[in-house]
C-alpha cells in the first residue's frame, strides 16, 4: 500500500480536459432501445464535442444513432426491417480526475427520431440522457474508454418510474476514443 502511494503521488498527472480546452469523442458498441412492445439490441454510435469552461466541467453536444434489425409479427401488427434513431443533445459532464483515470458524468437535453419499422414513429420527440463513463488518457490528447448511456423521456420517466417511462427508451454501452485539444 505504501509503494502504491509513493508511486501514485510521483507519477505525473494526464487530466482530463480542462478550462478552456476541446474534447472531440468517438463512440462506437450496442444499444437496445424499447419500442412497440420490442426491445431489440443493435448497433450505437455517437459523437461528442466538449469544451472545458472550469476544470471539471464542460458543456457538451452530442449527435447519436442506432440500427435495430426486428422481425416482422402479423399477428401483432408490427412491421420487419431496421429501426433507426437519431438524436441531437446539449448539456454538461462533470469529471473527476483521478492520475490517468477519468470517470465522468453527464446530463443532456435535446431529441430523438425514432422511426423504420416501428408502428409509434417519434419524429422530434423531447428527450433527456444521463451518462457515466470513464476515459483513460494513452496520451496527454488520446483516450480510451467506456461509455454507459439512458436516453429517455423526462415526463414519461416520472409518470413511470418503475418500468423507466411509458415511451421509447434506449440504453447504451460503448467504447469511447477521445483526442483532447
Amino acid at each position: 500500500m505504501v509503494a502504491f502511494s509513493i508511486g501514485a503521488a510521483g507519477a505525473t498527472r494526464a487530466h482530463a480536459a480542462g478550462r478552456d480546452e476541446w474534447q472531440l469523442s468517438l463512440r462506437e458498441g450496442a444499444g437496445t432501445v424499447n419500442v412497440d412492445g420490442r426491445t431489440p439490441w443493435g448497433n450505437a454510435t455517437a459523437l461528442d464535442l466538449e469544451y472545458g469552461f472550469l476544470d471539471a466541467w464542460a458543456a457538451r453536444v452530442s449527435f447519436e444513432g442506432s440500427l435495430y434489425s426486428v422481425s416482422a409479427n402479423r399477428q401483432a401488427g408490427l412491421p420487419g426491417g431496421t429501426i433507426h434513431t437519431g438524436a441531437a443533445l446539449a448539456g454538461v459532464t462533470y469529471t473527476v480526475d483521478i492520475l490517468r483515470l477519468v470517470p465522468y458524468f453527464d446530463l443532456e437535453l435535446g431529441v430523438v427520431e425514432i422511426g423504420g419499422a416501428v408502428v409509434d414513429k417519434q419524429p422530434h420527440k423531447l428527450v433527456s440522457e444521463l451518462g457515466a463513463g470513464g476515459d483513460y488518457f494513452i496520451t496527454r490528447r488520446l483516450t480510451a474508454g467506456l461509455s454507459f448511456q439512458y436516453l429517455y423521456a423526462p415526463l414519461d420517466l416520472i409518470e413511470n418510474p418503475r418500468d423507466f417511462g411509458n415511451s421509447p427508451f434506449i440504453i447504451s454501452v460503448t467504447a469511447r476514443l477521445s483526442w483532447v485539444f
